[in-house]
């Protein structure tokens, strides 16, 4: 009979959900009226790196030569080798490579770390390729494991060629993937504090002075809330950059590809999106708290709170709702800790997210409940019977005994 219960219990449930779903997935968006600044570029996106949301896009999957910013795939699989105190000796054909360079020579020996500073600082093509080498043994096995990579992050408009982002008629990516790429080095806790360096001072072997490298990308000295990512231009993909800000304990990360004013398209959309936007906790597992009826127990409701949190990003111009309770009632006995229900809210794309209600104290059954159902059902139903028996047999006999007396 509880496994019974508890089957129906799981449909009404299952059944409050679809319907709730279909609700939200039909209401009509809420209008921000919110205008987003115009942009001298062919493609760019505006990403919250906490909830993945999306605050704007425009050709966001087009795909696009993205020149440099091919080098923050290269630095992610740099740190995710690990060990960046060991050295590398440099190849003829990693310093062989033109145009930006770190100014590396032939059989230079660095550390794999001061290597790094010297792709994403000073977008070195002679780093990326020791980089590659060094982690793959071979630039092709290198490249390799970047689609590799770019195929587990799920960056399906994405092909790389080589490690540095010159042009090759089949390197390509998108502005969306390259924002997630983008997340997954503002994330790592080795290349967050390099990105945001405007400078770094690396040794220089064989020299009575050290290397100066200077970051590529102006916008960290121009504003003080940008804290990196990378840069990137070649002829055939025009001016890139993806930029992130820190502002008030938010993160806003962008992309900006083929722009005309790079620099002002990426600090005009990240001051956009924290002007226009804020970020809420929807359902909170410290604030939010819910009253269920319960069913056959000493008390008659039970207050439940959330197993984790929603967090998302609303226009200033809207209000968060509130949380609905899916199936509010729950069968005694109720344990504390146990999952009682559910909570539904919906998100800015009109989908929904569910979280857990968890029982805050325990309830036991009452003792109607433990007679009428459980496990002592059959025999106290038997029990209540015999008893009910019993009266009116008690009842009929007496009744019979006070009528042969009156006679």
């Amino acid at each position: 009979m509880i496994a019974a219960e508890g089957i129906a219990r799981n449909a009404l449930i299952a059944l409050a959900l679809a319907v709730f779903c279909t609700q939200r997935l039909l209401a009509a968006p809420v209008a921000t009226g919110l205008e987003p600044p115009e942009l001298a570029c062919s493609a760019a996106i505006l990403i919250d790196p906490e909830t993945r949301q999306v605050l704007y896009a425009h050709n966001p999957d087009e795909r696009r030569a993205v020149a440099s910013l091919t080098k923050m795939m290269t630095a992610l699989l740099v740190a995710e080798s690990g060990n960046l105190d060991r050295t590398v000796t440099v190849s003829k054909e990693a310093a062989d490579a033109g145009q930006a360079t770190m100014n590396l020579s032939e059989g230079e020996e660095l550390s794999l770390r001061h290597i790094l500073y010297g792709l994403l600082i000073a977008s070195g093509n002679d780093a990326s390729i020791a980089a590659a080498e060094a982690v793959s043994g071979s630039v092709e096995a290198f490249v390799d494991r970047m689609n590799e990579r770019a195929a587990e992050l799920g960056l399906a408009g994405t092909e790389f060629r080589n490690p540095h982002g010159l042009h090759d008629d089949g390197h390509h990516s998108t502005a969306r993937d390259m924002a997630m790429l983008g997340l997954q080095v503002i994330g790592r806790a080795e290349l967050r504090p390099i990105v945001r360096r405007q400078e770094e001072i690396v040794p220089w072997p064989g020299r009575s002075y050290d290397r100066t490298l200077r970051n590529s990308n102006r916008l960290l000295g121009e504003w003080e809330h940008c804290d990196g990512i990378k840069t990137g231009y070649t002829r055939s993909s025009g001016s890139c950059l993806a930029a992130s800000a820190y502002v008030d304990g938010w993160r806003l990360v962008c992309v900006v590809l083929d722009s005309e004013n790079v620099r002002n398209d990426a600090r005009s959309l990240l001051e956009w999106g924290f002007n226009s936007f804020y970020k809420v906790a929807l359902i909170s597992r410290e604030l939010t708290r819910a009253n269920l009826v319960v069913n056959g127990g000493l008390s008659d409701t039970l207050d439940a709170y959330a197993d984790e949190d929603v967090i998302a990003i609303l226009p200033r111009t809207q209000r968060p709702e509130e949380p609905t309770v899916l199936v509010p009632s729950v069968d005694a006995p109720v344990f504390r800790g146990e999952v009682v229900g559910q909570l539904g809210v919906t998100l800015p794309d009109g989908s929904m997210s569910t979280v857990d209600l968890r029982a805050s104290e325990d309830i036991p059954m009452s003792a109607w409940a433990r007679v009428t159902r459980g496990t002592w059902s059959f025999a106290g139903m038997a029990l209540l019977i015999a008893c009910a028996v019993g009266v009116l047999v008690h009842g009929t006999v007496a009744e019979a005994v006070g009528s042969r007396r009156s006679r």
